[in-house]
């Protein structure tokens, strides 16, 4: 079904105004809603059901990853010095603590750290909303682990996400996980009945397979560019776990560098004019356009109702 924007955003906002405060639901609703806007719909309003179970004390099976329970009403605590800004998530909400840090005053450059921290969503909200401040911005962040190379038993590292936002019109944004496939793609084949392309996921035991049930018992997605992408995401994990604690869910670590310092945006426009478009390519953040209205499957709508209903 079809549904009006600010519709979807007044009835994500009335959920949460019930469990949490008015600023943290107003965050959620618009990064939730924006999510969608953007084509991420994997990190929109279908996260609504689960981030409710979260707030109530219940741990969520996301992606593969249990989630444990959040405090839906913990103050995030914020320290500052000249180069750092550390943020202590309190185990909130993970789009209230990004949005937080992405409000952050930065004259030239900073560096910021984050621990306590529960599902966040999509990272290129933090990196964009640097970059339309003209701030070049790169974003890191661990998962619990779901990555493995073959002859590696179990899941060893987390697919861990990254993005890089670089001031323009509209902002050029890379944002991506390490994995050659997601972990929602791989459930949707088994629901179907069908086997993954090989060279996509392996066993418990560290061997290559087709069969999806093989990731959902113990089995580890593939990275992007075998022992490259899996050595990227090694760095990652050890950027985010400097400052972070073990049970964090997507701690993170990010670089924000005023644009005008290293370079101008010409440079970047040169850059931009030699990347040819093709049916397989277009430029990070060509195909963003302003949508009113998005595509929700009718069960999950109903559902959005259902929950709003429930809470009192």
């Amino acid at each position: 079904m079809i549904v009006n924007k600010e519709d979807l955003y007044s009835l994500v906002f009335s959920i949460f105004q019930k469990i949490t405060f008015d600023e943290y639901a107003k965050i959620l609703a618009e990064e939730l809603v924006n999510a969608n806007l953007a084509g991420h719909e994997d990190h929109g309003v279908q996260l609504v059901p689960y981030y409710v179970k979260l707030a109530k004390g219940e741990k969520v099976n996301l992606g593969g990853t249990i989630i444990p329970p959040i405090n839906p009403k913990a103050r995030i605590d914020i320290q500052r010095n000249d180069f750092l800004i550390k943020i202590d998530g309190k185990m909130t909400f993970g789009q209230v603590i990004l949005r937080k840090a992405s409000e952050e005053k930065v004259e030239n450059f900073k560096i910021f750290l984050g621990r306590n921290v529960s599902h966040i969503g999509r990272l290129s909200s933090f990196t964009e909303n640097f970059a339309k401040k003209g701030f070049i911005t790169l974003l890191v962040a661990r998962t619990p682990p779901l990555i493995s190379l073959e002859g590696m038993k179990g899941r060893i590292l987390g697919n861990n996400p990254i993005s890089i936002s670089f001031p323009g019109d509209p902002p050029i944004t890379i944002d991506m996980a390490l994995s050659k496939t997601s972990f929602g793609k791989v459930v949707s084949s088994l629901y179907r009945g069908e086997k993954i392309e090989e060279g996509m996921i392996l066993n418990a035991e560290g061997k290559g397979t087709s069969k999806p049930e093989d990731l959902i018992n113990g089995g580890s997605l593939l990275p992007i560019g075998g022992y490259k992408g899996f050595n990227l995401a090694l760095a990652i994990e050890i950027l985010t776990s400097l400052f972070s604690e073990d049970v964090d869910i997507n701690p993170f670590f990010g670089i924000v560098i005023r644009e005008d310092l290293i370079g101008n945006e010409k440079k970047i426009e040169k850059i931009k004019e030699r990347i040819p478009t093709t049916p397989f390519y277009h430029f990070p953040g060509s195909r963003k356009v302003e949508k009113e209205n998005i595509d929700l499957p009718d069960s999950l709508w109903d559902q959005l109702i259902k929950i709003n209903d429930s809470i009192s």
